[in-house]
């Protein structure tokens, strides 16, 4: 092959032409072609490219690398400064609509930059965890929360798709005791010692491998360990947990702010206990499996079928009373299964699984667009105006063309004066957002900083972002204004008050409306929502209801607390309970006691048998148990929607059973009652019985929380209980809450969501209002003569006024019928995701938004019209 056959680097030739001098480049390039096929013969290929790229770089000489005169750009800076002479001046000559596009422009930046804060800090939640993409959340079945204790180490044990699993519990709160001082702390977890090979946890002081392998270990965050040790080292240091002693074995890194896994303090598990060793019909754990590089979940829940028939079948076949597990799963028996979760996604899509992080993949979607609807409206507003004011600068445009301007300087002058209002609407932007920052904080519940504000891909982002938009919003009128013909422009006469501009800014401002009353549709559905659910009855009585917790912690001071909180007047009833509704209920298998047994996953509560009278439960049929009675202690009760799950006709009398020796007679159907958000349908619910001494099944202490139905002044019945738990156990911090708050907390997402989308949607609305307020000035301004006119000629200032009012009334029923089958649309998906919704077919749903868009746009051009058509005509005609 001949050496002519063979080219040097592609880049390299690039390069030189890039940077030589032309007068140079053809000698250079000649010279350095020639030595590249010499060598080649003597060197051989590779050298020959690799010397012919030293060349290039070699000749990058000040000499040969071209001049201001090669790139002409002396006269290009000149004429820029020109171009931004001329536009500023243009903007100080047009200063109220300078102002209206500067302004709308830099609020709706503003609000845009909050939007995308608040949006990229939802995505980015635990996506900084090592290897995360091969991190899941183990879901029983579909999306179940629990799991059984020993599902993790036999998915590791036994396939080799999984790498390292953990089991975490949480979150909850914990007395801590160091010496004389008494902390009560909140956000503690459960886990085993692999944790930190699954999440991302840095160890300031320990041992990673080692700080959860024994028992009654704790690893502390800095900020706890300073708190507790000012700011000594903490490791080593045996310190009291709920009265037990407990070692420091590791201190590490406060948990980030954008994790599902908000830690305070991470327990290990005790060993040789019910904790580690577990069964696999109770569900009492968070489990997350790593799989292996190039593992699929998919695979992993396939096997997951065979990991049963091992562990799992010979449980069910010992309850049951099934001659095999084929026979069970043949007579309808639940087969058990899983789902692998990406980690990733449970903040957004599975907040139910999400250890308390709740968020909402729809919020985004939906925070994203109004950020976008925001954009819109304020580039429309700027489009709109630019070419309005077009006709005012005609003979402006016929002047430089004359005067030998071409078309594309002249684009060039327009594009300069867009980017000139983007940019400093960008500034102005800056400074409402950081204004804004605190309050837009309190209002997301966020910590967002300034430094998050300005830090360099936020920055980078928002001058992308202008960029973006002072193009768009300035190509239009930069290419209508920069096509007027010279003559024309000279003789004043206008060109862009055709048709068809005219009909693309009418066709804008209906966009802008339809977005608008779009906006508030969604507004008003959300609220109203929100109202529905404060005021949807619970199927119990909340209001009135104090619950302590940690009752369990009284011990053998309880009946003494008991008696001295039965003695205050004000208490009507209490009961005694191993979880309260509202504060998340794990469920417990059941089996029905017939020819063909069938299984289901029923939420289980322990209580006492004054539960329903606290709690004003109404029971349907039957009885309540009785602690009086010996033979209640296998007594249960069930809900409707369990007695609608069995099936049975009547169902009292009938039995439940949990295996061997283990079977309960249902006595009593309470009426369906919401045990947790509204956002999720009843499910089937059993109340087993509990003594006042806190035992239930097996000698099991189930007595965790103390409900107290109170009458009159509460605030003093609180502080009343308050010393009652101080007296018994001094060293225990007094908790409590009152159910209808709890209840209320569940929303408090919901809330926040409906705060800042009203926010969102008022300020989108105001940016619109701006826009429309100029542009009703400008068309009036267009207007002026020909109203002038009509008055000389006898018409009113109110058939004037509703000339111009009825114009712009068309496009809000054009926006109307836009807005309308999307916002309906919009609004049954957002409220999908609620068991429990308000109506939206009622027509005033949709009706009062669109005319409270009209009566903002009548008294927005109406005052204009109004000012205007009162005017003196003469002074119009005056020029005529």
């Amino acid at each position: 092959m001949s050496p002519y056959d063979h080219e040097p680097p592609r880049w390299s030739i690039t390069l030189l032409r890039l940077y030589c001098k032309p007068r140079a480049l053809e000698i250079i390039e000649g010279d350095a072609y020639e030595l590249f096929y010499r060598r080649i013969e003597t060197e051989g290929l590779k050298a020959a490219r690799r010397k012919f790229s030293w060349d290039v770089i070699r000749f990058f000489r000040l000499r040969y690398i071209k001049g201001l005169e090669d790139f002409n750009s002396l006269n290009n800076i000149s004429m820029f400064k020109n171009y931004f002479k001329t536009a500023f001046r243009s903007l100080m000559k047009q200063r109220f609509y300078s102002f209206i596009n500067i302004a709308g422009l830099a609020l709706g930046l503003a609000v845009c930059l909050l939007i995308v804060l608040y949006i990229s800090n939802e995505v980015s939640y635990d996506k900084y965890h090592p290897d995360v993409e091969r991190v899941y959340r183990v879901a029983n079945g579909k999306s179940g929360a629990w799991t059984p204790a020993r599902l993790g180490m036999r998915m590791k044990g036994d396939l080799p798709e999984v790498e390292e699993t953990v089991r975490i519990q949480g979150p909850f709160s914990q007395t801590f005791k160091i010496g004389d001082r008494i902390f009560k702390e909140e956000q503690g977890f459960n886990a085993d010692s692999t944790v930190h090979k699954l999440f991302e946890i840095k160890f300031i002081e320990g041992n990673p491998d080692e700080a959860l392998t024994q028992p009654n270990a704790i690893l502390l965050t800095k900020s706890l360990a300073d708190k507790f040790f000012n700011y000594q080292s903490a490791l080593g240091k045996v310190i009291k947990v709920d009265g037990e002693d407990v070692q420091v074995t590791g201190v590490i890194a406060d948990a980030p702010s954008n994790t599902h896994f908000k830690y305070n303090y991470i327990n290990s598990y005790p060993h040789e206990s019910w904790v580690t060793i577990g069964n696999w019909t109770g569900n009492n754990f968070y489990t997350y499996a790593k799989l292996s590089n190039g593992a699929l979940p998919t695979s992993v829940e396939a096997k997951f079928d065979g990991l049963a028939e091992k562990y799992i079948a010979p449980v069910i076949i010992q309850y049951s009373g099934h001659a095999s597990y084929e026979d069970y799963l043949a007579q309808g028996g639940r087969k058990p299964g899983i789902s692998l979760l990406p980690m990733t996604d449970l903040h957004l899509r599975y907040p139910h699984l999400a250890l308390g992080s709740s968020g909402s993949i729809d919020n985004v979607y939906i925070f994203s667009a109004v950020a976008l609807f925001i954009l819109i409206i304020a580039c429309i507003n700027f489009m709109n105006l630019s070419t309005a004011r077009s006709a005012m600068r005609s003979k402006e445009v016929g002047m430089r063309k004359v005067m030998g301007s071409v078309r594309g300087q002249l684009i060039s002058q327009f594009l300069v004066e867009s980017m000139l209002i983007s940019v400093s609407s960008m500034v102005l932007a800056l400074g409402i957002a950081a204004l804004s920052l605190d309050g837009f904080n309190t209002l997301a519940n966020r910590t967002f900083t300034m430094n998050e504000l300005f830090a360099l891909p936020t920055l980078l982002k928002l001058l992308g972002l202008v960029l973006v938009v002072g193009l768009l919003a300035g190509a239009y009128p930069a290419f209508v204004l920069s096509a007027f013909k010279p003559i024309k422009a000279l003789k004043g006469e206008s060109q862009t008050g055709g048709k068809g501009n005219a009909a693309l800014r009418q066709g804008l401002v209906a966009f802008q409306f339809a977005i608008s009353i779009f906006l508030i549709v969604s507004t008003v559905v959300v609220f109203a929502q929100l109202n529905f659910l404060s005021k949807q009855s619970l199927g119990f009585e909340p209001d009135q209801v104090l619950v302590v917790k940690n009752a369990n912690r009284l011990g053998a001071k309880g009946q003494s607390f008991l008696n001295d909180v039965n003695r205050l007047p004000s208490v009507e009833n209490a009961t005694l309970s191993s979880q309260f509704v509202s504060s998340g209920i794990s469920d417990w298998d059941y089996q029905t006691v017939e020819e063909v047994p069938r299984e289901h996953s029923f939420i289980n509560m322990f209580a006492t048998d004054e539960y329903l009278e606290t709690l004003g439960i109404a029971l349907v049929d039957g009885r309540n148990f009785s602690n009086e009675v010996t033979s209640d202690t296998a007594s249960i009760l069930i809900n409707e929607s369990a007695a609608k799950w069995l099936g049975w006709e009547d169902p009292i009398g009938r039995k439940l059973s949990r295996g061997v020796n283990a079977d309960y007679t249902i006595v009593g159907v309470v009426k369906d009652f919401n045990f947790e958000s509204l956002k999720r349908e009843i499910e089937p619910f059993v109340i087993r019985p509990m003594t006042w001494d806190g035992k239930a099944e097996a000698g099991w202490y189930a007595g965790n929380y103390l409900s107290l139905k109170l009458s009159g002044d509460y605030q003093s019945t609180v502080q009343s209980v308050k010393a009652a738990w101080e007296r018994a156990i001094p060293d225990e911090p007094f908790e409590f809450v009152f159910l209808d708050d709890a209840f209320n907390d569940l929303y408090v997402e919901e809330e926040r969501f409906g705060k800042l989308f009203t926010a969102s949607s008022g300020l989108a609305i105001v940016i619109a209002c701006l826009g429309l307020f100029a542009l009703a000035a400008y068309t009036l301004e267009r207007k002026y003569k020909e109203i002038a006119v009509r008055k000389v000629l006898g018409a009113s200032v109110k058939s004037l006024t509703l000339m111009v009012i009825s114009s712009f009334t068309k496009l809000v029923v054009i926006g109307a019928v836009i807005a309308i089958p999307l916002g309906y649309w919009a609004m049954k998906q957002w409220l999908s995701d609620f068991a429990y919704q308000i109506d939206i077919n009622n027509p005033l749903v949709w009706v009062l938004p669109a005319l409270f868009v009209a009566l903002i746009a009548w008294l927005t051009v109406g005052y204009q019209s109004i000012r205007t058509a009162s005017a003196n005509p003469i002074k119009a005609l005056r020029s005529e």
